[in-house]
């Protein structure tokens, strides 16, 4: 909702490089699903001051993602949780979608052009999802 951002829903962390499981990037099975968790882990990270790519360590290292919430906690005085940052993450989210909405930008512009409905070459992989597949994104 913020705009062309090349680290929002870096989903060929997991498609390609398997990091913190592994979804077949040929199958739309589950990738709506990475996409929108991916995209709620970046908008929380993203708002921490921190790289995303740390997001690569803290996918496959518990320990990792720990240590990220204790620093904002020893740095805020907060109390955060794993749960707390997802739910950080989602408010994040909701808050820029709802600006778009309040600026006239609504689900009928947040859609990607018909060239990605071409086949690609060698797998000949489309962009296959309809319209409710997209908005189920907004489901959390």
């Amino acid at each position: 909702t913020m705009g062309a951002d090349h680290t929002a829903g870096y989903t060929i962390a997991t498609n390609i490089l398997k990091v913190g499981g592994f979804v077949d990037p040929l199958s739309k099975a589950g990738q709506v699903e990475l996409s929108r968790n991916l995209q709620i882990a970046t908008a929380a990270v993203d708002s921490c001051g921190l790289c995303i790519f740390v997001a690569f360590p803290a996918l496959d290292i518990p320990e990792c993602f720990t240590a990220i919430y204790e620093m904002i906690n020893a740095r805020y005085g907060t109390n955060l949780t794993a749960e707390g940052v997802v739910e950080f993450g989602k408010y994040i989210l909701k808050t820029e979608h709802e600006f778009n909405l309040a600026a006239g930008i609504s689900n009928k512009q947040d859609r990607l052009p018909e060239f990605f409905e071409e086949q690609v070459p060698p797998h000949d992989a489309v962009w296959d999802f309809s319209d409710a597949e997209i908005d189920e994104f907004w489901n959390f």
